[in-house]
């Protein structure tokens, strides 16, 4: 009986009413269900996105914390505390004499503080209520400064950095030249007895215009003006609010139309947050617009399909079925294949076009494979074949005359900040096409791949000063790829060649002069005709500081003074000419050593710098001296921080742990191996085996470096100084300086003075 009620029922009416119950219906119910989830998903993404703002504030917050704690530590204690000695000669009333300290606490400051340029002030406050900046002075009255919380907080904790703040509401708020809506990081250490012998100085701070508030007004006034959807953010803590560009209070959590989203800071003891309100609308409103276009359109969609649903069946799925069918057995190599037009008209003529397309593509085959027998290589196929040494210069000379005819320039092109895609090749493919909308090096330049970090390009000389036509090509692509794809690239550029005798040498000399881009800063475009002797032996001399390369790269404090001393052994020695070459190989072989561990100079210094320039501007070997000191230490620092946080190896570990703490007289074997996590013995054989000293002869080695320092450059009795560096009983220090130094300590400080 049912199947004689359904045979009644037309096909039209079954053909629809399956199509609605089978097909409409539950795509919709789908659909609604997706937009419904998907709202929840935009939103949950719009708040994550408010957070990776945050984040983004919080990193350069905690490293302006992080590298402006250890900037101020460095100052202090940096060359025996010579910063302190001069802040504390300005507490006087003699003007002469105070204008003198003043003089040489400028100088020095100015030199220690390169090339940290937010730095607005530098305040030294004495006992006797007087004041002395570097730089700016402050607005803020001594009363003020001294009941801050940050400022007792440091009285209460000496020789350890404190961090507070101010926010400037105004122009010259807390100093002439200040702008409105600043944050201002304050760090400050007051020096306890061992730090400040003249006991004079009561604080030391740096006051800092961190970028983070420049940031966060960026945020809120993109908002405002309806750029962005990170809602109107400012920092507040336990106490109020912290920083806020708004006039008023601001927003608050009480108005229920807003979303709050908070991160928190956490330094020293105190926490910081970091607050955005947002209207709760704004998050999705985007996303409601599109779910209404997009349901419109699958709605019409299913509309449309069901009314040409039958035309569909007839007219193009049985030809489109065909021309599958014709197209699988071209793919299989079959090129006789015909198919007999029929179905709608476009379709039909589809087919025609098929079959046309397969007797041409037989055609075309056959002509390639003609043609291929009969063509020489290209240009770029002999530049990349020599390259991979695939065949000799001499050799392409004999098989194509032309390649050699003209003259010609090795261009080499170092790309750095190389954004690591999935698929590394289609990015490269995409720069080397800006490359070509360069008229001259689309005209001028053949281009091989060595890597996705450097290119080799041979450029045809057809002009006599090539060398301003091709820096101006460098310069045009240096501009337009950092403009179009965010990279830097450096490129080196070789004398003028003629024939295939020095085209290898030319090669070489350009892939292993590329290094000397850590001398030049940014944008480097180094001219390989100019001071090659001197290029010439930078590198030789590279070569012999690979040592305190490493040294400096795993913070290993002990070998880095043993290799500083070396040269500045070999400095005193040498005319400042000479003794800059030195240094200039010194930063050329760190640099080399940290482009292998993919880090960059701007990664420790936050920018990169022209040491050419830098150097040369120095005039005498102390101040050359100290400018390396500061630049050695940086790097340490830097290095140890870094260490601090990834380093796991064991041997490492225990070096600068040793190093931290070889001033506890009770420091031995079992203590550090339990902070490395190892047993005793296998930690001993293992120490000795990767530093090639024993435990105790590392640690009496670096005992014995503090001691000589604080000898040379401090007026410590010598008893004081046996317990500076952990030995409890003098007589032991003493026997056990003389042994290692051939003379005891007294003899040793009067040698060096």
């Amino acid at each position: 009986m049912f199947h004689t009620k359904r045979k009644r029922i037309p096909l039209k009416t079954v053909y629809y009413t399956s199509f609605l119950f089978l097909i409409v219906i539950p795509i919709l119910v789908v659909l609604i269900l997706a937009l419904l989830f998907l709202n929840k998903q935009f939103k949950s993404q719009a708040i994550e996105t408010i957070k990776r703002s945050h984040e983004t504030i919080i990193t350069e917050l905690v490293s302006d914390i992080n590298v402006m704690s250890m900037r101020l530590s460095h100052l202090i204690y940096t060359n025996n505390n010579e910063m302190l000695k001069y802040a504390a000669g300005t507490d006087t009333q003699d003007f002469s004499t105070r204008y003198s300290y003043e003089q040489k606490l400028y100088e020095a400051g100015n030199l220690a503080l390169e090339p940290v340029k937010n730095i607005v002030s530098v305040g030294f406050y004495m006992k006797s209520g007087k004041e002395t900046y570097i730089k700016n002075s402050i607005s803020r009255s001594s009363k003020d400064i001294k009941e801050s919380k940050w400022y007792q907080a440091a009285l209460k904790h000496p020789n350890t950095v404190c961090v507070g703040s101010y926010d400037t509401t105004s122009a010259n708020d807390l100093y002439t030249g200040g702008r409105k809506d600043l944050l201002i990081l304050v760090f400050a250490l007051a020096p306890d007895v061992t730090t400040d012998r003249s006991q004079k100085i009561e604080m030391v701070t740096f006051f800092q215009a961190t970028g983070a508030s420049d940031r966060i007004k960026r945020y809120n006034l993109s908002y405002q003006q309806g750029e962005n959807k990170l809602g109107i953010t400012q920092i507040t803590s336990s106490e109020g609010v912290v920083f806020s560009t708004q006039d008023e209070d601001g927003i608050t959590e009480k108005k229920k139309d807003y979303t709050k989203v908070v991160s928190p800071l956490k330094f020293n003891d105190t926490t910081w947050y970091i607050e955005s309100y947002i209207k709760t609308s704004v998050l999705t409103e985007d996303y409601w617009d599109s779910a209404f276009i997009v349901l419109s359109v699958a709605v019409f969609v299913l509309l449309l399909s069901g009314y040409y649903s039958r035309y569909f069946l007839r007219s193009i799925v049985k030809p489109v079925e065909e021309i599958s069918s014709g197209l699988r057995q071209v793919e299989e190599g079959n090129l006789e294949v015909h198919i007999v037009p029929n179905g709608q008209y476009e379709l039909r003529t589809m087919i025609h076009q098929f079959n046309a397309m397969a007797r041409r593509l037989k055609a075309l085959i056959q002509e390639y494979e003609d043609r291929v027998r009969n063509v020489e290589m290209s240009p770029k196929d002999y530049f990349a074949a020599l390259i991979k040494k695939e065949t000799t210069p001499m050799e392409v000379n004999q098989k194509s005359k032309e390649f050699f005819m003209e003259r010609y320039a090795i261009l080499g092109f170092f790309i750095e900040n190389y954004p690591m895609k999935e698929n590394d090749n289609e990015y490269l493919i995409k720069l080397i096409n800006s490359f070509e909308r360069n008229p001259r090096f689309a005209s001028r330049c053949i281009l091989y791949i060595e890597s996705i970090s450097f290119l080799l390009v041979m450029y045809r000389i057809t002009e006599v000063d090539y060398i301003s036509k091709v820096t101006k090509m460098a310069e045009d692509i240096q501009r337009e790829s950092q403009k179009e794809f965010g990279i830097e690239i450096h490129i080196s550029i070789s004398s003028e060649t003629f024939g295939y005798a020095d085209f290898t040498s030319q090669i070489t000399n350009v892939r292993s002069k590329m290094c000397l881009r850590h001398l030049l800063g940014d944008h480097v475009i180094i001219d390989l005709n100019q001071y090659v002797e001197k290029q010439n032996k930078i590198l030789e001399l590279a070569k012999n500081y690979n040592r305190l390369a490493v040294a400096l790269s795993i913070a290993d404090e002990k070998n880095m003074v043993q290799e500083k001393e070396k040269l500045f052994e070999l400095l005193n020695n040498m005319s400042m000419e000479e003794s800059k070459l030195h240094i200039f190989a010194a930063i050329l072989a760190i640099g080399n050593l940290f482009s292998m561990d993919n880090t960059s100079f701007s990664d420790v210094f936050g920018q990169k710098y022209n040491y050419i320039d830098k150097i040369n501007r120095i005039e005498d070997l102390r101040n050359l001296k100290l400018w390396v000191t500061n630049y050695f230490a940086w790097i340490m620092d830097y290095s140890a921080t870094k260490l601090n946080v990834t380093e796991t190896d064991a041997t490492i570990k225990a070096k600068r742990y040793i190093v931290d703490n070889y001033e506890d007289a009770d420091l031995s074997l079992l203590k550090v191996a339990e902070y490395v996590g190892l047993n005793e013995k296998y930690f001993t054989s293992r120490f000795t085996k990767e530093t090639g000293e024993t435990f105790s002869s590392y640690l009496t080695e670096i005992r014995m470096q503090k001691a000589k320092d604080l000898l040379k450059n401090t007026n410590f009795k010598v008893y004081e100084i046996s317990e500076m560096v952990g030995y409890h009983n003098v007589e032991h220090f003493n026997r056990m300086f003389k042994k290692i130094n051939k003379v005891s300590p007294a003899q040793y400080r009067k040698g060096t003075t």
